[in-house]
């Protein structure tokens, strides 16, 4: 093990950005080195290994199977590199604290605000990441390091056995449609069977569960438009006649009165939300004190909608 010659540092992030740009000019260009010297480093990790990493064409370069090997542990080496040199300068009164985070559209209509708040108290400088999105969407950016953490829903059957979870809460799910609709008595799913519906756009979490509830009361599941637009969803809604389901603390964004939620006596799925992030890198300081503010947040926010 002590014989091993290991990469340098700058010969990964060297190698990276070659493919990245690919070619070994342009690489030169974005790191302000020259080609020669771009040429030398990556002969020098091939010469290092023993094998051809990448293949030198005119228009471009093409990872062999053994330079995507390297190209797959090499990001991860030098996002957790990265992070370390962070967490260091952290420890700095004059350091920037950076985050990154996913979440589904309940989270912003809900604690969100309160959260974002708290931490900017904490970390007055921090630069903080957003992105509103299924768990489905999150995950690839989750898995190699790009997201520190991810909010989501869950179900039985997702593979996250490379992920931590903690549960935060649970949300019920209601069928919506525009205040216009008049509704005097209790509904049943497959009297709605010929309605059109919109869902939010994924293939895991709540909403595949809610897809198996729906097809099982005879809804055509095929037929149902789906959006990763929360916006699309509303409008759709409103006005043209859509149904939808999403959470009960989201059927007057933003103090709206024009949906309603109609009485349905069948049982929809109880949505299960938690936070999520890899077991392949240590998590953030700044995340972990985040995914502590969901917690308190989401557990006060519960409260009061049980109250």
């Amino acid at each position: 093990m002590d014989n091993v010659l290991l990469p340098k540092t700058q010969q990964l992030v060297v190698f990276q950005e070659v493919i990245r740009s690919g070619s070994f000019g342009s690489a030169a260009r974005q790191l302000g080195l020259t080609q020669p010297a771009i040429s030398k480093i990556i002969n020098d990790i091939e010469s290092n290994f023993g094998i051809e990493l990448m293949i030198r064409k005119n228009t471009g370069v093409t990872l062999t199977s053994a330079g995507q090997v390297l190209l797959n542990y090499s990001e991860s080496i030098t996002r957790e590199m990265t992070n370390m040199v962070n967490e260091i300068n952290s420890l700095s009164c004059s350091s920037v604290v950076d985050v990154s985070f996913g979440y589904p559209s309940l989270i912003g209509f809900t604690f969100l605000p309160e959260m974002i708040k708290t931490f900017k108290e904490v970390f007055p400088a921090a630069q903080v990441t957003m992105f509103e999105n299924q768990l489905s969407s999150l995950l690839p950016a989750l898995r190699d390091g790009r997201l520190d953490f991810a909010i989501g829903t869950l179900n039985d059957e997702m593979q996250l056995q490379d992920l931590q979870v903690e549960l935060l809460f649970e949300s019920e799910f209601v069928v919506v449609a525009a205040k216009s609709r008049t509704c005097t008595s209790t509904l049943t799913l497959e009297s709605l069977s010929n309605e059109q519906w919109v869902l939010p756009q994924t293939d895991m979490g709540y909403y595949k569960e809610l897809l198996n509830t729906l097809h099982h009361h005879h809804i055509n599941t095929e037929s149902i438009v789906k959006t990763d637009s929360v916006v699309t969803i509303y409008n759709l809604v409103l006005n043209a006649g859509f149904l939808t389901v999403i959470p009960k603390d989201m059927i007057a964004p933003f103090g709206s009165d024009q949906f309603i939620m109609l009485p349905v006596e069948d049982d929809l799925p109880v949505a299960r939300y938690a936070a999520i992030w890899s077991k392949n890198y240590r998590i953030k300081k700044s995340a972990s004190v985040l995914v502590e503010l969901a917690k308190k947040y989401s557990s006060r926010n519960e409260a009061v909608a049980v109250n």
